[in-house]
């Protein structure tokens, strides 16, 4: 297991699409399926999203949980290959 030091703080929006997408970033980076590197520009994406608000909308309104993360969001295609697998 990776020392979770190491691993970048993602902002709470980023977390919160992970949990709504069925996704676990800690998980993910663990088992070596999204590198330091990865999360450094999907936390960069999510600080410089362009609808931080539509986010909350998004998340609120699909609190029950979701397969696919809205076209709003930076990282979707990140989330979509988690969820999909590389």
């Amino acid at each position: 297991m990776k020392d979770n030091y190491d691993r970048p703080r993602t902002p709470d929006a980023m977390e919160r699409m992970a949990d709504t997408l069925g996704l676990s970033i800690e998980a993910e980076y663990n088992a070596d399926l999204v590198s330091r590197r990865q999360l450094d520009r999907a936390v960069e994406r999510c600080h410089l999203c362009a609808d931080p608000d539509g986010c909350d909308v998004w998340l609120e309104d699909h609190a029950g949980g979701s397969r696919v993360a809205p076209s709003l969001c930076p990282n979707k295609p990140l989330f979509d290959h988690l969820r999909d697998g590389w």
